[in-house]
């Protein structure tokens, strides 16, 4: 058993805005002092691997822990929050929260010509089974978004009927733990 810590973070706040598809959101400036925090917390120090999804947001929330840690990010797509980028533009977190409850609730179905909820979890937890099978007792990071990390935690602990009511638990940089297939500590606010 490769005996690995995963630590998953959600990425820090992002600014909401109908100016671009959700996926080109960027951190505001709150976001990018959530970030720099981040820089304080022990549980990163012995991190020997960081990985992020191809957004920027999720980028942006892991380089300064690289900075500090002398430690590369390797970006990778298949970490990428729900494809939602086509025809779908949003003003108001309501909007996008509106959104995230049809996907979640109905996981089989597109909205708005989305990705479905369940593949994105499969495509999801694909990429961490390799991750894992790839590493032997390290110290993880993997930086991602809220949904495909709820998604993945709910599978494990077998409450995915619950899902959209777990993401609405978290806030920006909440975080979970995952070693050996156990949960160790969840993302989701009980």
């Amino acid at each position: 058993m490769p005996n690995n810590i995963l630590i998953f973070l959600r990425h820090a706040e992002t600014k909401v805005t109908d100016k671009f598809v959700v996926s080109k959101w960027i951190l505001t400036d709150k976001g990018k002092e959530e970030a720099e925090l981040l820089l304080k917390s022990v549980l990163f120090d012995d991190t020997e691997v960081i990985f992020t999804s191809n957004e920027e947001k999720a980028f942006e929330t892991a380089y300064p822990l690289s900075v500090r840690l002398n430690k590369p990010i390797i970006r990778d797509e298949k970490l990428n929050e729900i494809i939602r980028d086509e025809g779908c533009y949003f003003s108001t977190k309501e909007e996008y929260n509106r959104n995230i409850r049809l996907c979640m609730e109905n996981r089989n179905k597109s909205f708005n010509n989305w990705e479905t909820t369940n593949h994105a979890l499969k495509r999801f937890s694909k990429k961490v089974q390799e991750i894992e099978k790839n590493h032997t007792e390290k110290k993880i990071l993997i930086v991602s978004h809220g949904v495909v990390i709820n998604l993945y935690f709910a599978k494990i602990l077998r409450c995915i009927d619950n899902v959209f009511k777990r993401w609405l638990s978290n806030s920006f940089c909440d975080y979970g733990i995952i070693q050996n297939g156990k949960v160790l500590k969840d993302i989701a606010q009980n």
